[in-house]
């Protein structure tokens, strides 16, 4: 859950993104990753290696001033704070209950903006993370299965339920796949138009899972993040 902070909503609430799918004719489309799988898999040792350098963030989202506010090797778990759990993917990067079961085996990722210690001051918001797998197949296959299960929230509305606060009402877009990668953006309601973009795509045995947000937010942001990140992986 990543909020802007407004006059509608209490100090403390943090900003937040949401996720997209593929769909063509009605139905979700599998991720098409021309050419024969990798190989051999980036190792676990060389993920921190593949998160975009600060100032890269800052450059994806027009900002200057963005800082990391804490790196992850963990999963995030923000399913007790959503309205509907069909959304749960869109609601943010490596979610615990979004990846369980897929095999993954590691993860690194940063959560970054412009005031860490002041929501309200808040114009830019980002996270990254890559996500290993045993093999590009298991990598692949769980991009396949996500383009399914972000088109369940495509189109729709869906709250944000802080604890103690008012609930954060979200706008979501349709789900877009080019080039391999999934897309969609989301508008908070009473947000001064703050917008978040989430991106999804794999590379070898790594998928990458990025949030943008800002208002007014540049068109593609957590699209080129992905890509950047993606032509890291390429370069192992």
């Amino acid at each position: 859950m990543r909020q802007r902070i407004t006059a509608l909503v209490l100090a403390g609430v943090s900003a937040f993104a949401v996720g997209c799918t593929t769909v063509a004719g009605g139905k979700a489309v599998p991720a098409d990753h021309s050419g024969p799988l990798p190989q051999n898999p980036v190792a676990v040792s060389a993920l921190d290696g593949l998160l975009l350098e600060t100032n890269q963030i800052n450059t994806a989202l027009n900002a200057t001033s963005m800082k990391v506010w804490f790196s992850a090797d963990a999963m995030w778990d923000w399913s007790s704070s959503i309205s509907d759990k069909d959304c749960l993917p869109l609601d943010g990067p490596a979610q615990d209950k979004v990846y369980a079961g897929s095999g993954w085996t590691a993860i690194r990722g940063q959560r970054l903006d412009d005031s860490v210690d002041d929501a309200k001051g808040r114009d830019h918001y980002a996270i990254q993370a890559v996500i290993a797998y045993p093999s590009a197949r298991d990598a692949n296959a769980f991009y396949d299965s996500s383009a399914q299960t972000w088109s369940a929230c495509a189109n729709r509305r869906f709250s944000d339920l802080p604890q103690g606060k008012p609930p954060v009402l979200w706008t979501v877009a349709g789900i877009t796949k080019a080039s391999g990668t999934l897309s969609t953006s989301e508008v908070q309601e009473g947000g001064d138009g703050w917008t978040c973009q989430r991106a999804l795509t794999v590379r070898n045995n790594v998928a990458i899972d990025v949030l943008a947000c800002a208002s007014p937010l540049a068109g593609g942001s957590a699209v080129g993040i992905a890509e950047q990140i993606a032509a890291k992986v390429a370069r192992q």
